[in-house]
């Protein structure tokens, strides 16, 4: 799904541009329907789409089957009443609702006004993680619980990644929305919801996988420092090596000493080291260099550069 942005006053058009991103629904106006207004960002994810939708006075939303995703919407002011399918939940900027496909779902609130993230995850991202975490088949509907506590410590965190997504809904063509980026930003935030939300799988998350063998994390790695390019997950990795991504992890840590993720980054500050060495300073930055390896966050990349190489990425560069 490209990216879109639409604000209107016609209930009609609100109802269809918000369901090409969602699901279908019945919208009803509960306040003047003079005065009502639905603004809607959103981008398409390599899991679902993630958007900011908005209201201008009292509405009603009810879906159909939610056949096609799991959903999750946080507000970002105010309260939801909501129901999931599956229980009565008002939803807040403390609390989420977490939908999931085997019900209807209604949504009633913004008598004040106000914003919602809403985070659509497809049944094939979800359960396929799901599979690759606990190394085995996930059949059927995962049975997600209604709700996510945010002010809780897992939920503050899981919250804490999430919201990189509302910067990326923000900035839809900032560096947050580089394949590099964007893939496995998505990816972690479904794997952290698994984690966090509750759902009868929890216990064989829990289970520790048994390690694979050295000569499969040496061919991970060598997949890695061959193609640091790629925009690599750790449940890609895993698959193209044969084990599941817990498994993977435990390889890593104890043959490598670090996770896939963070000697994927140590690959790519080498990447980024030769480039600042082979550079013109004054047809290069650092902040081109930088995003080209899949660094966005300028401040966090410079700081690890410093504690790799003993000196800032200009300095390098100006050498």
């Amino acid at each position: 799904m490209p990216g879109i942005s639409v604000t209107t006053s016609a209930p009609d058009e609100a109802r269809d541009e918000c369901a090409r991103v969602y699901f279908p629904h019945r919208l009803a106006v509960m306040a003047d329907t003079d005065r009502f207004r639905m603004s809607l960002s959103a981008v398409g994810l390599p899991t679902g789409s993630a958007g900011l939708l908005g209201y201008a006075g009292e509405v009603r939303i009810e879906t159909g089957e939610l056949a096609t995703g799991y959903e999750v919407n946080v507000p970002l002011d105010g309260h939801l009443r909501t129901w999931t399918g599956h229980a009565d939940v008002c939803a807040s900027p403390a609390r989420a609702a977490v939908y999931r496909p085997d019900g209807r779902a209604t949504l009633h609130g913004w008598a004040g006004g106000g914003r919602l993230f809403g985070l659509k995850i497809e049944r094939a991202a979800l359960e396929s993680t799901l599979a690759e975490l606990i190394d085995r088949p996930v059949r059927g509907v995962v049975p997600l619980g209604p709700s996510l506590d945010l002010a809780s410590t897992p939920g503050r965190q899981w919250w804490g990644l999430a919201r990189s997504l509302v910067a990326l809904v923000e900035d839809p063509d900032g560096p947050l929305a580089a394949p590099v980026v964007v893939r496995p930003l998505a990816q972690s935030v479904v794997a952290a919801l698994l984690h966090v939300v509750e759902h009868p799988y929890r216990d064989a998350l829990a289970t520790r996988p048994a390690a694979p063998r050295p000569a499969t994390v040496r061919e991970a790695v060598d997949l890695l420092d061959a193609h640091p390019e790629v925009a690599w997950t750790v449940p890609d990795l895993a698959g193209r090596v044969g084990v599941g991504s817990r498994a993977l992890q435990d390889g890593f840590a104890r043959h490598v000493g670090t996770s896939p993720t963070a000697y994927l980054r140590q690959v790519r500050l080498a990447r980024v080291h030769a480039d600042l060495l082979a550079a013109d300073p004054r047809r290069t930055s650092v902040t081109e260099v930088a995003l080209r390896w899949g660094f966005t966050h300028l401040g966090r990349f410079a700081a690890a550069y410093r504690r790799r190489y003993g000196c800032a990425p200009s300095r390098t560069l100006t050498r």
